[in-house]
Parts: C-alpha cells; sequence; structure tokens
C-alpha cells in the first residue's frame, strides 16, 4: 500500500492511498464469500453459486461494500501507519473499485496541531496575598445566620419593607397583561423577576398600593420586553422577615457537626478562608500564565476541535441545569446563538491546553498512578464514597484521563511560578 500526505494547511491533510489489486481481489473475495453464505440464489444451494452469477444479482452491492471496506480499513491502517492524530471526520473521494486493478483514493482531514512551545517561563505574575481578618470571619458567620434564618409573617400593618425581606405582592399591567403576577415574591431591595420591583418595595406597608413604571435591560430572560418600558400597579398583600437565630455555642453547632462551640466554628471558618482565598489566588495565577502563553505562542487550531469543545461545554451546562431542575431551552432559548458564544471560550480552552500539553511533552511530565490514587480518595472523602467506586465510575465515563490531565497541568504551572517573577500584592491591587 502507498501512502502520500500532502499539507493543504497548517493543520489540514490530504492523503492519498494506492491499494495493490492483489489486496483488492482479496477483499472482493471475501466479499463474494460473505454473500454467497448468506443469500440463496434460485436453482443453487447455499453457498454454492458461482462467482458470476452472485455478480449478476449483487454487482452493485459488492462494488459500494468493496469501496467501504477499503477505504476505512486502508484508511485507518494509513493513518496509524503515519502516527497521525486526526480530529475531524475525513472526507473520502475516490472512483469504483474495479477487479485486477489499484484502488486509489483520498481523503482530507484535520489533525492536530504540533506545537513547540518557544516562550513560557519568566514571566511576570501577580499573586494576592492570602490574609483572613476577623471581620473576614464575621462576615461568613453573619451569611451563615442568613442562611438558617427562619421566615416568619409580620402581623405589623405598619411594618415598612426592609433590604432582606420577603414581599408578597400582586402585579398589574394594563398596557402589557403579560406582566401581571398574583402573589409575587420579591426580595427588597435585592431581586426581583420584573427589574425595578425589588427597590420600588422598599418601605412599602402591607396593602399599600404604588405606581411603578420599570425598563428591562437588553439582556433580560423576557425576550418580548428587553430594552422596554413599563407602567405597573403593585400592591404589597404580605410582608415576611428574617427571623435572625442567636449567635452562640448552640448555633455552632447547628451548622457543623464536627465543631463543639462558636470559638471553635470561627477558627474552622477562618481555616476554609485562607484555603479558599489560596486557591483563588492561585487560580488567577494560572489565568495569568494562560493569557501569557497564549500571547507568546500564536498557532492556528482547526475549527472542528473549537465546535467539539464548545458542544462539552454547552453540554455540560445543561446537564448542571438539569440537576438544579431547569431546562436548557427555558434560559437559553436561542441554541444556536449560545453556541456561537461559547466558541470563544472553547477557543482559549483548546490552545492553552494544546500548550500546557506540549510544556509537559517538553518537560516529560507525567501523572504516576499514585498521584491518580491520590486525587480519586480526594474525591472519595469529598463525596463519602469509597476509592474503588470512584474509580470504576469513572472508568466508566471514560473521565480518567482529566484526572491524568490536570495532574500534568499542575506540574506545568508550577514548573513556570518556578521559573517566573512573582509579586505579592494585596487583593485589591490584583483585581484593579
Amino acid at each position: 500500500m502507498k501512502v502520500e500526505i500532502s499539507d493543504v494547511g497548517s493543520t489540514r491533510k490530504e492523503m492519498t492511498v494506492v491499494v495493490p489489486k492483489q489486496e483488492v481481489n482479496n477483499v472482493t473475495s471475501e466479499i463474494y464469500k460473505d454473500i454467497s453464505q448468506k443469500v440463496v440464489i434460485r436453482g443453487f444451494r447455499k453457498g454454492k453459486a458461482p462467482r458470476n452469477i452472485v455478480k449478476m444479482y449483487y454487482e452493485d452491492y459488492i462494488k459500494n461494500e468493496l469501496s467501504k471496506k477499503l477505504v476505512q480499513e486502508k484508511f485507518e491502517q494509513a493513518a496509524k501507519e503515519k502516527d497521525l492524530f486526526i480530529v475531524s471526520m475525513p472526507e473520502f473521494t475516490n472512483e469504483p473499485p474495479e477487479e485486477n486493478q489499484d484502488f486509489t483514493f483520498t481523503a482530507r482531514f484535520d489533525v492536530k496541531p504540533a506545537i513547540t512551545p518557544q516562550k513560557y517561563t519568566g514571566l511576570s505574575l501577580k499573586k494576592t496575598k492570602v490574609d483572613v481578618g476577623d471581620q473576614n470571619v464575621q462576615d461568613v458567620l453573619t451569611k451563615l445566620r442568613e442562611t438558617y434564618a427562619s421566615i416568619e409573617d409580620v402581623e405589623d400593618k405598619e411594618y415598612q419593607a426592609g433590604k432582606g425581606d420577603y414581599a408578597i405582592v400582586d402585579v398589574e399591567s394594563e398596557e402589557n397583561p403579560t406582566l401581571s403576577r398574583s402573589k409575587m415574591t420579591v426580595e427588597a431591595g435585592a431581586r426581583s423577576a420584573i427589574p425595578g420591583l425589588d427597590d420600588a418595595v422598599l418601605g412599602m406597608r402591607s396593602g399599600e398600593e404604588k405606581d411603578v413604571e420599570i425598563t428591562f435591560p437588553e439582556d433580560h430572560f423576557m425576550e418580548d420586553m428587553r430594552g422596554k418600558s413599563a407602567k405597573v400597579k403593585v400592591k404589597v398583600d404580605g410582608i415576611k422577615k428574617r427571623e435572625l437565630p442567636e449567635l452562640n455555642d448552640e448555633f455552632a453547632k447547628t451548622t457543623r457537626q464536627d465543631v463543639g462551640s462558636l470559638d471553635e466554628l470561627k477558627e474552622v471558618i477562618r481555616k476554609d478562608l485562607a484555603e479558599r482565598l489560596e486557591a483563588e489566588s492561585r487560580s488567577s495565577m494560572e489565568k495569568q500564565i494562560g493569557e501569557e502563553l497564549l500571547k507568546e505562542n500564536p498557532f492556528e487550531v482547526p475549527e472542528t476541535m473549537v465546535r467539539l469543545q464548545a458542544a462539552m461545554m454547552i453540554q455540560g451546562m445543561s446537564q448542571r441545569l438539569s440537576s438544579q431542575g431547569f431546562k436548557m431551552e427555558d434560559l437559553y432559548p436561542d441554541t444556536d446563538s449560545l453556541r456561537e458564544e461559547t466558541m470563544s471560550s472553547a477557543d482559549t480552552l483548546v490552545r492553552t491546553s494544546l500548550l500546557i500539553e506540549a510544556i509537559a511533552k517538553e518537560h516529560g511530565f507525567e501523572a504516576s498512578e499514585e498521584e491518580v490514587d491520590d486525587e480519586i480518595n480526594k474525591l472519595a472523602q469529598r463525596y463519602n464514597m469509597t476509592p474503588e467506586i470512584v474509580k470504576q465510575g469513572m472508568e466508566e465515563r471514560g473521565s480518567l484521563e482529566e484526572i491524568k490531565f490536570g495532574i500534568v497541568e499542575k506540574k506545568v504551572y508550577n514548573y513556570i511560578i518556578d521559573n517566573s517573577t512573582v509579586e505579592e500584592v494585596e487583593q485589591t491591587q490584583e483585581k484593579e
């Protein structure tokens, strides 16, 4: 078999394969044998019909099957021999094969780009200082109290809705009946499905009415109201208020089973905050590295790789929404626009991953079996499962490679950080 490969583009190839007539005849004989053993031709026992008779009845099928087998088998063989990493469905061109003649076909396809990273050390990076103060701990305690708060009806008719209270309202609109709502819950000063109502209900009493003019932003989920204004009448039917629990040892035990006092809870919060801030600081540096890698190492990527990554990202988004009780089409009705918007993020992710992979290959960074097992054990502890079950599930889903790539990726980032200039900055500086 003769194989020639030429460049159509930096990541697109054309392969020309010439299959010798002897191999063509061998595959043809296999097809004839298979047909004669499966079909009954009148006047002949199964498997005993002469070849010319079989050809008379099944000539078109034989040619189609021969073309399919030769192209598929020989293309896979050639791609393996040439060590090609193909990332798109090949486009085949060929004339119908004939017995006793060489068979030639061509294939066009995209390949994974071969990258030689040029610059990835000596970068100037900023690392956010990790400093957990008493106020940070207090802020978490406040949020915990809000989380564990009970919601009580306000009986006092003179009570005015304040920020964080829940107003139960009726909304009427003569000019836009679709905006009318009954018993709609609005979190005063915080959020509302209809923009502006959250601020409008501030200071209102139960039973009070108010005319409100609202303006819908351009990205609002109600497509027919985007960028438009409308007048509505709002009536407060009732107000609910959060009753925060007292901050004491009993409250601490309620929030965490592994603490016995409020002081212990504060220490746990401080430790958790430090770990989270450290993770955020690391994530910020990795983002800086990714941006620098892409800037210093330009290369072409096949669109097929980017589109596949975008499809995987959308599928993951759909699964997460589904687990939360939402439907993808309800939040993102224009799937074509969503797909195109996702392409930019997918392109960045594909390029960064390819560069990470190339740097890892250059330095021989790999994920050892012990490192993979360690990551699986961490996941098992997080989800309160046995490592064996976690590993089995990952093998069934084919996601063990993700674990391995994550380990290698961390080694690459560590190498780049160790060989770059890192400046510690305050959190506000980093954000700026």
